[in-house]
């Protein structure tokens, strides 16, 4: 995959929590961009996420960007409208990496996702930015909202044996490892960047 058009090198701009697979993509040789991630943190404040999406579009000459997000603040639909922008498909990370089907069932059988990146993180999501000082507080949520905890296992990394046996632990459930490719992140990301092949189409 090739993403240099008109001389303007892409930038492939996300969330923190791809950083390790848009990297793995690129080792992989199937990803051709300059990369800049921001924390995944900014998730859990949506006003700060899209100040530091403009700082980065802002400064941007003839650059285009690939936005590696969900729709995480309030004004994506008009980020990714823009002329110099494309926006993978996707409601959130969960589904830009799983894929619509694989993300609904989880959803409808009430599975908690742990991605890699937030796994590593996990105290600081769920102390920090979620607010649950206890175990207890922390088993109550999950226990009334969800039936299952799974770890999505994108092949990144080893599975952190460890850290998953201190989660199960933490939240008195179990937890399952479901390995799954890169293919459909892939996927994405190209389905993403016909917005600029089209529009370099029209302008030819």
């Amino acid at each position: 995959m090739v993403l240099v058009m008109h001389d303007a090198k892409i930038t492939c701009l996300g969330c923190g929590v791809f950083k390790m697979e848009i990297e793995a993509l690129v080792r992989q040789r199937k990803l051709d961009c300059d990369i800049i991630t921001l924390d995944s943190m900014l998730h859990m404040k949506p006003v700060k996420l899209e100040q530091e999406m403009e700082q980065v579009l802002d400064a941007a000459t003839r650059e285009r960007y690939l936005l590696l997000y969900g729709d995480c603040h309030p004004h994506m639909h008009e980020m990714q409208e823009r002329q110099n922008t494309a926006k993978i498909s996707g409601i959130n990370c969960c589904e830009i990496l799983l894929g619509k089907s694989t993300y609904r069932k989880l959803q409808k059988e009430k599975a908690f996702i742990f991605l890699p990146e937030w796994t590593q993180r996990w105290r600081e999501v769920f102390t920090y930015q979620l607010g649950f000082n206890t175990p207890e507080m922390a088993q109550t949520f999950l226990k009334e909202h969800c039936t299952r905890l799974v770890y999505i296992d994108t092949g990144v990394m080893p599975v952190p044996g460890t850290t998953l046996q201190e989660i199960s632990a933490y939240f008195d459930m179990p937890i399952e490892v479901m390995p799954i490719s890169l293919d459909t992140l892939s996927q994405g990301i190209h389905d993403a960047l016909q917005k600029f092949i089209e529009d370099d189409s029209s302008d030819s």
